[in-house]
Parts: C-alpha cells; sequence; structure tokens
C-alpha cells in the first residue's frame, strides 16, 4: 500500500505533498551532502498509518539503527532548527527583490521629481518591453512582484524621506552644522506674510527652527554659524534672527549671503546710467510683450545673420538676467526695426549707445564672478580669493576728461567703495598658511599650541597623499578625529556657507516639482523634496524587510 520514491533533487524541485499523508518526523528524512545536491527519500502512508504507535512502530521494525536518540541529535545540530514548513516549502521567486526593486524605482521617482503615476505609465511598460524583447521571456511574474501604483510609489518616497531626514538628524546630534536661511521663495513673495510689517518676524522663524531642533533632539549649541540674507529680520539689531540665534549660542559665525552682495553691488548705478538701461528695458519689451514684433524682428535677425535671433527680457528674479539681456542687446537691429514701426524708442537708443554698450560689458564680468562663486563646495577661502581678485579688476583711470567717460569712471569707483564695504569682513578674514598648505608651512611662525600637533601632521605620509590627490579640505575632513585641536581651528574656514546658494537650488526644485500640474502635492509633508535634495542614501534594503510581499499584486 506505500511506494518508496528516492532521487537527487533540488530544494527548490521538492514536490509538494499534502501534510496528513507526509510523515511528520524528521527521523524519516536522510540526506548527504553532494556538492550542491541533497538526497531525500521519503515515503507516503495512508491517514490512519499517522498514530503515533503505528509510527513508533514503523521506525523500530524498519528503522532500528536509528531509533536512539542519538541520531536525532546529530541530525538536529548538523541540520540546525528548521520547521517541517521550511524543509518542504518551495521558495518564491523575487520574493525579496521585488520590494527592493519597488523602493529604487520609487527613489529614482523622487531624484528625477517626476510625478508618481510615472512608474505604471512607464517604468513597468519599460521593463515588459525589456524582458520581453532582450531576454525573451515572460515578464509577467517580474512585473507582479514589482508594484509601482500612484499610491504605493507615495508611500515609499515618505518612508525614505523619513529614513533620510533620521540618518541626517542622527549625524546632527553629535557633529557641528552650520545654517543656510533666506525669508524669500522663488515668486519674490516673503514667508509668513502676516509678520511683515512687524519686528516678530525673526522671532518666527527661529521659533521653527528651534521648535524642530528640540523635537529631533539636536543641540542648539552645535550651530557654528550662518549664512542669511541681508533682509532686516534676518540681521537685525533686536529681534532678528541672527540676534536670537546669538542669544543662544554665543560664539555662533554669522554670514552675509556674498551672491546677495553683489547684486547689490550690480544694481549701484548713477543715474544717467540708469536712465540708459531703462531705455534699453523698454526697447527690449517693446519687442517681446507683442508676438507680431517679435516674429517680425526674428525675420530681421535672420536677414541680417545675427547669431541670436531672440531678445531676453530683464527681470529681477534671477541675478544673471541684466547682464545676459544686455549681451544680446544688438544696437543696429534693435534701431533698426523701431524705426521701421515708427517708435520714438529708436532715437533714445542711439543716443544711449554708448551707456548701453558700456553697461553690458559691466555686468558680462559682474556675471562671472557670481557664476564663480556658485557651487555646493565653496568655501570662504575661495570666497576671499575671487572678491579680492576682483576687486583688484576695477582699476580706474584719473586721466579722463570726457564727459561720458567720465561717468564711467565715477560709476567704477563707486563700485569700488561698495565692494569694500560690504566684503571688508572677507577681505580681513585671516586664513593661516598651514590651514591650506599644511606641508609647506613653517612650524615655527605658528601659533605655539599647534606646533606639536602640525609636526605629527607633516610625519603623515598618508595624510600627505590625501592632501596632493584630493586638497586640503578633504585632508583635515577625514582626520578631524586624529588631530581635533587643528581641526577646531581650521572646522570654520571649511564648514561656513558663504552663500545661500543650496537655499536657492532648494526654491529652484521647488519650482520645478510644485507645477500647476502638481499643485496637490504636498512637499511640507511628502518626502519627494528631501531625496531630491538630500545626497544620504535611504536604507531601503531594512525599509523592505519590513513588507510582506504579496504575490497576487
Amino acid at each position: 500500500d506505500s511506494a518508496v520514491h528516492a532521487g537527487a533533487l533540488g530544494e527548490d524541485e521538492m514536490p509538494s505533498v499534502r501534510l496528513n499523508t507526509l510523515i511528520m518526523g524528521s527521523y524519516l528524512y536522510q540526506y548527504t551532502h553532494n556538492f550542491h545536491s541533497v538526497y531525500y527519500v521519503y515515503k507516503f502512508f495512508p491517514n490512519e498509518a499517522m498514530k503515533p504507535s503505528q509510527l513508533k512502530e514503523h521506525l523500530t521494525k524498519i528503522h532500528g539503527e536509528k531509533a536512539d536518540k542519538a541520531f536525532f541529535q546529530t541530525l538536529k545540530e548538523q541540520q540546525g532548527w528548521r520547521s517541517i514548513t521550511s524543509l518542504f516549502t518551495r521558495k518564491m521567486n523575487q520574493s525579496d527583490s521585488g520590494p527592493v526593486a519597488s523602493y529604487n524605482i520609487s527613489l529614482l521617482i523622487a531624484k528625477c521629481g517626476q510625478p508618481y503615476t510615472v512608474g505604471e505609465k512607464l517604468v513597468l511598460p519599460a521593463i515588459r518591453k525589456v524582458i520581453s524583447t532582450v531576454l525573451e521571456r515572460d515578464p509577467t511574474q517580474v512585473l507582479k512582484s514589482i508594484p509601482l501604483s500612484n499610491y504605493i510609489v507615495a508611500r515609499r518616497i515618505n518612508k525614505m524621506g523619513a529614513d533620510t531626514e533620521e540618518q541626517l538628524c542622527a549625524i546632527l546630534r553629535d557633529s557641528p552644522l552650520t545654517l543656510q536661511d533666506e525669508t524669500t521663495i522663488p515668486n519674490n513673495n516673503f514667508l509668513f506674510s502676516k509678520y511683515l510689517k512687524t519686528d516678530t518676524k525673526g522671532q518666527t522663524i527661529f521659533n521653527a527652527l528651534y521648535g524642530y531642533l528640540q523635537e529631533k533632539s539636536i543641540p542648539i549649541t552645535n550651530i557654528l554659524a550662518c549664512a542669511t540674507d541681508d533682509a532686516p529680520s534676518m540681521v537685525g539689531r533686536y529681534h532678528s534672527f541672527t540676534a536670537l540665534l546669538k542669544e543662544q549660542v554665543l560664539k555662533v559665525r554669522t554670514v552675509l549671503c556674498i551672491l546677495h552682495h553683489h547684486n547689490l553691488v550690480a544694481k549701484c548705478n548713477s543715474p544717467p546710467l540708469n536712465e540708459s538701461l531703462n531705455i534699453a528695458v523698454k526697447a527690449v519689451n517693446k519687442i517681446k510683450a507683442h508676438a507680431l514684433n517679435d516674429r517680425l524682428f526674428r525675420l530681421l535677425c535672420q536677414e541680417n545673420d545675427e547669431i541670436f535671433e531672440r531678445r531676453l527680457l530683464l527681470t529681477n528674479v534671477r541675478w544673471l538676467s541684466r547682464g545676459n539681456c544686455l549681451v544680446l542687446f544688438y544696437y543696429r537691429n534693435i534701431v533698426e526695426f523701431l524705426e521701421s514701426i515708427g517708435s520714438a524708442l529708436g532715437e533714445q537708443v542711439t543716443s544711449s549707445h554708448c551707456d548701453i554698450m558700456y553697461l553690458a560689458d559691466f555686468f558680462e564680468k559682474m556675471n562671472k564672478v557670481t557664476l564663480k562663486l556658485q557651487g555646493n563646495g565653496f568655501t570662504l577661502v575661495q570666497c576671499k580669493a575671487v572678491d579680492k581678485s576682483h576687486l583688484q579688476a576695477v582699476s580706474v583711470s584719473e586721466e579722463l576728461t570726457d564727459d561720458r567717460l567720465f561717468i564711467y569712471v565715477e560709476h567704477l569707483k563707486t563700485v569700488r567703495a561698495d565692494l569694500k564695504m560690504r566684503f571688508w569682513d572677507l577681505l580681513d578674514l585671516e586664513v593661516p598658511v598651514w590651514v591650506v598648505q599644511p606641508f609647506q608651512a613653517d612650524v615655527v611662525d605658528c601659533d605655539i599650541v599647534i606646533q606639536e600637533h602640525l609636526v605629527d601632521v607633516q610625519c603623515d605620509v598618508e595624510a600627505q597623499a590625501i592632501f596632493r590627490t584630493f586638497g586640503w579640505g578633504s585632508m583635515w575632513t577625514k582626520y578631524a578625529t586624529r588631530y581635533p585641536t587643528l581641526w577646531e581651528k581650521a572646522r570654520l574656514l571649511l564648514l561656513v556657507f558663504p552663500t545661500t546658494y543650496l537655499v536657492e537650488q532648494g526654491f529652484s526644485q521647488v519650482l520645478h516639482m510644485q507645477s500647476k500640474y502638481r499643485n496637490r502635492l504636498n512637499l511640507a509633508t511628502s518626502g519627494a523634496l528631501w531625496l531630491k535634495l538630500s545626497s544620504l542614501q535611504p536604507a531601503i534594503k531594512k525599509l523592505a524587510e519590513k513588507h510582506q510581499v504579496q504575490g497576487s499584486h
């Protein structure tokens, strides 16, 4: 009434049988390891043969040599503790990789700033095409194991954003940090507009920061420096954000954004130059404001073989637009077009031609300096070098007598004086030689407190290799714990933000993500902005382990 089957089967090829017809005992499970194969011996019994007495009788008569406890103890030690279900259950394909793939794709969607529905509309169809075309396999099982619906992608992104935030907070609890803060958003409106005419706006911003740090258990004393714009609510003397911050952190260093100051310097024009700039703006707006004028002007540029066929509007949203507008301001084409449509602006542009060309050169130089100051890893040392070079480049000749040239000379003098006044603290910043050139600095000329530590650095061969390969900033960051005394004096030059570039970059990303097609997306509660801006990677495998695989989805 029974049959014995034996064979060399892999674990995934083990036939499934009903548990009530299988001998419920590991004493019938014999195995030997032969390379990567496992030999199974099993026997089927009717239901009435499953009684303990009959099982014991079968064990004694048929397998008498294995009836003692020593055999089962040895078997348990070799096999380890495994349940019957784990021994005879077939493994599910893609059971672990499906959620991980879902998290990875959701992370890519967040990094690209795309809508959550792109998973089902684009990613899954693309995977289907790749598997069926390249691999020539049925993609059904793979697609079922990767859930990418709108709701699931949103949950994945929120969890990864929370995990990234927790990673950052864990770092900041034990490490010093610097801040960037601004009072404006991309459309040039002020945050907390109801406090615009009061002195409590700085208090509101500070309370928001202080409450967040307390919620995340981050000591406020870990703040080393803060870079802000020059709004009164940020840099006022008594009730501003920086004033309230200095009350809590006495040694905090406050920095005014260098990019904002360069923007203010660029606006410093004399009345004649300002009038000429307004004439140029009116001429461009005359062309751009009407579709017919824009089309006719483009045809004129094509006839004259111009490089650019369009003019750029002058706006105050971006710092570089003023220079770009005037660089593309072609005098002859614009005058010819304005005269052809009978506009009186043509004569005004002709009379202001020299001023417009001068301002085009001036704003072009200012734009080049502004571009040099933009970037993620910019330090105070680099900013000082750029500003000092720019200040020396603004040279003025005293021998000019022409009236128009005299206006340009006076303008350059005003700009030079404004640069010195706004960047006096940066120009007077003392940068020790041993910070930038630790292996060429003379130890005798340095402070006696750091001389011994500096000798240790100069004798460190590994530090020399890091310095030659990655520079002084990476070297001090890597060996901060090894040389704490030197790092204490050099960290401000590395950690302080000289600009609010990252904040502006975040505003641009918000403007890109919060479009009219995604007006229901709440970036304050969603993790999309965290993942878009952060360089930290979420613990995807750890998050995926918390999910139970649903094969039917």
